[in-house]
């Protein structure tokens, strides 16, 4: 049983592994694989050795136009979901494959093998073209579907990750495992005593803590919310932390929107603001200044944090459970199609991130996943 692990769990390495010389050597599996099929193939037809030369002179061809469809037709036409253009331009890609290949005997493999029949060959015979066509469509289309299944598995792993990953910030912001109908309860009892006994301050505190637990139980278990419920999460946050540090907490949240229904995964924002408050607070005595800017322009939002620190130790992208897995959920959610960028000098820390906004899921239309890194087949 362990071994039969084993072997799955190195088929796994080989098949979706990132590193450079496992991709390669994929590659090169993949072609000697089918070279070897082929050279079966015709060997149990008593094939002669010139008509082996004439398939491996070829080769390259077959090799190249795959590479084409794979990495330029595909990535820049599926991407947009323009599928009449690509089906023509695999189409087209096919018919130079086909003519190249009629090319490559006429000129070079009839002179050298077969010189006597150079006279009667035809190059664009349309039937001679779309047999060449066909005769390498095959690995082609293999190539094809090896690719759709291993992006489709790799996305659904990607999706159960990102998932586990979500759970984990809201326990982790949530720092206890609590009934919502017995803290609701609870919480509305402080409320209407806190208001019997005109405490306003208390009053303040039950409810924005009671906004934040609800947002924790109720929209985190969706795959994205508003730009606008997200910046009411912050408010509610920033609002609890003043009540509690007074006078010795400075915060300034400007935001500027164009399109406050756009879409986004919840809580990727308030991490960046927790940990703001979090190293502020701990590394400088006396008053401390937190100036949050967030803005929202077409499809790109930019958050921008800067606060008091008197730490020199700080290392962003390594300080706590919470800012470690919002680091992972923006590898997962977008890829390479984001910018996080920190700098620390002159008892000022700075965080500015930015990443695509979905605006057609603000009207129910696709989930947003960032810009689609669709790779090249057999990656």
């Amino acid at each position: 049983m362990n071994d039969t692990v084993s072997l799955v769990n190195i088929f796994n390495l080989f098949i979706y592994s990132d590193k450079k010389t496992v991709r390669i050597s994929r590659h090169l599996v993949f072609w000697i694989v089918d070279i070897i099929n082929w050279l079966v193939v015709v060997a149990s037809r008593g094939a002669a050795m010139p008509e082996i030369y004439v398939f491996l002179c070829g080769f390259p061809f077959i090799v190249v136009t795959a590479y084409v469809i794979m990495y330029y037709l595909i990535p820049r036409y599926a991407a947009t979901s323009d599928l009449n253009k690509l089906l023509i331009y695999i189409g087209l890609s096919l018919l130079v494959l086909g003519v190249g290949m009629r090319l490559l005997k006429y000129f070079v493999l009839f002179p050298l093998l077969w010189p006597e029949n150079l006279a009667t060959y035809v190059v664009l015979s349309p039937g001679r073209i779309v047999a060449e066509i066909f005769s390498s469509l095959g690995v082609i289309a293999i190539a094809i579907v090896i690719k759709l299944i291993k992006n489709k598995t790799r996305l659904e792993n990607e999706n159960e990750q990102l998932m586990r990953e979500k759970r984990e910030a809201e326990l982790s912001f949530l720092k206890a495992q609590m009934h919502p109908h017995f803290l609701f309860n609870t919480l509305n009892t402080l409320y209407a005593e806190a208001v019997r006994q005109s405490d306003r301050r208390s009053e303040r505190v039950v409810l924005h803590l009671s906004s934040l637990l609800r947002f924790i139980l109720e929209e985190c278990t969706q795959p994205l919310i508003t730009l606008e419920k997200e910046i009411k999460v912050i408010q509610d946050y920033i609002a609890l932390e003043q009540l509690r540090h007074g006078s010795r907490l400075k915060v300034s949240f400007h935001h500027h929107l164009s399109d406050a229904s756009a879409m986004l995964s919840p809580l990727l924002l308030l991490p960046f603001i927790e940990n703001s408050f979090k190293h502020s607070l701990a590394s400088m005595p006396g008053t401390v200044e937190i100036n949050i800017s967030l803005q929202a322009s077409g499809s790109k939002l930019t958050l921008q944090v800067e606060n008091d620190c008197n730490s020199v130790d700080i290392d962003f992208g390594h300080q706590g459970v919470g800012i470690y897995n919002i680091r992972k959920q923006l590898d997962l959610l977008f890829r390479k199609n984001y910018e996080l960028h920190t700098t620390h000098e002159r008892n000022k820390y700075r965080i500015r991130l930015e990443i695509p906004l979905n605006i057609e899921a603000s009207a129910g239309e696709s989930v947003h996943r960032g810009v689609p890194h669709l790779e090249p087949v057999l990656t």
